[in-house]
């Protein structure tokens, strides 16, 4: 089985290892299902992690 990840900017469950992109923030690093959400998330990181979860 595969350790999948949350996008913090969509949500969406990928694998780490296929990711489109990642970043380091405050010491973590963060996987990205796209460019755009990788871009999203490194403009404002505080809004992605302080979502509400739904």
């Amino acid at each position: 089985m595969t350790n999948t990840l949350h996008d913090p900017v969509c949500g969406m469950d990928i694998d780490p290892a296929t990711a489109a992109g990642k970043s380091d923030y405050n010491g973590q690093t963060y996987h990205f299902c796209s460019l755009g959400c990788k871009k999203s998330f490194d403009e404002n990181p505080e809004k992605y992690l302080n979502k509400k979860e739904i």
